[in-house]
C-alpha cells in the first residue's frame, strides 16, 4: 500500500493560487481561500499516516520546477500559520472547558446543599419536591457546557490542526491532472468536513 496521497492541482496560471491581499505585517505569500480549501478537502479523507504530494500542472501540462518550488514554499508557510492558529484555538478551548467545569462544579455543590435545605424545610410536600428537584436540575445543567467542550468540541479542532500540520510538510512536484480533479469552487469548506474516527 502506498504511503502517499496525491493531490492533483491544475490551474491556468500559478499566480492565481496566491492571495492578492495579505493583511499580516509580514510579506509572505498566502494561498487564496479557494485553493487552500480545495487542497485541504482533497487531503481530508487520506489515511492518517500518508504524506501528501501535490501534483501541479498548468493548463493540463506539468508545471515548471520553479513554479512547483514556489508553491511548496507558500503551502508550507500558509499551513504552518493555520496549524499554529488552530493549536491556539485548541488550547483556549481546553482552558475554557476547565474553567467552566470548575464553575459548574461549584454551582452543583451549592445547588446540592440548597436542595437539602429545601428538603428539610416546612414547605408543603408538592412545593418542596418541585423546588428541590428544580434546584438539582439547575446544578446539573450548569455542567452541560463544560462537558460538551471537554468531551466533544475539541475533536474537530484537533483534527483540523493535525491536518494542517501534515499539509505543511507536503511536497509539490510537476504533474498532470488526475482523473478526479475537481474545480476548487465545488469543494466543501474545511469547517463542513466530518471528523473521521481514526483521526481522534
Amino acid at each position: 500500500m502506498s504511503d502517499k496521497t496525491r493531490i492533483a492541482l491544475d490551474v491556468r496560471d500559478v499566480e492565481q493560487l496566491f492571495s492578492t491581499f495579505d493583511p499580516s505585517p509580514f510579506h509572505d505569500f498566502s494561498l487564496n481561500t479557494t485553493a487552500a480549501q480545495y487542497i485541504a478537502s482533497q487531503a481530508w479523507y487520506a489515511p492518517p499516516r500518508n504524506r501528501f504530494v501535490i501534483a501541479l500542472s498548468i493548463r493540463g501540462k506539468p508545471a515548471t520546477a520553479r513554479d512547483a518550488a514556489k508553491l511548496q514554499d507558500v503551502v508550507r508557510v500558509h499551513f504552518t500559520r493555520l496549524a499554529a492558529s488552530e493549536h491556539q484555538n485548541l488550547r483556549q478551548m481546553i482552558r475554557t472547558g476547565v474553567i467552566s467545569l470548575g464553575i459548574g462544579l461549584c454551582v452543583l455543590a451549592f445547588c446540592t446543599a440548597l436542595s437539602r435545605v429545601v428538603d428539610n424545610s416546612s414547605l408543603p410536600d408538592g412545593w418542596r419536591e418541585g423546588v428541590r428537584d428544580g434546584i438539582s436540575v439547575f446544578g446539573w445543567v450548569a455542567n452541560w457546557r463544560p462537558a460538551q467542550i471537554l468531551f466533544y468540541d475539541w475533536w474537530p479542532v484537533r483534527g483540523t490542526r493535525d491536518l494542517y500540520r501534515r499539509l505543511q510538510e507536503a511536497t509539490v512536484e510537476p504533474g498532470t491532472p488526475g482523473p478526479h480533479t475537481a474545480e476548487a469552487d465545488e469543494v466543501a469548506p474545511i469547517d463542513t468536513m466530518p471528523i473521521a474516527a481514526d483521526r481522534i
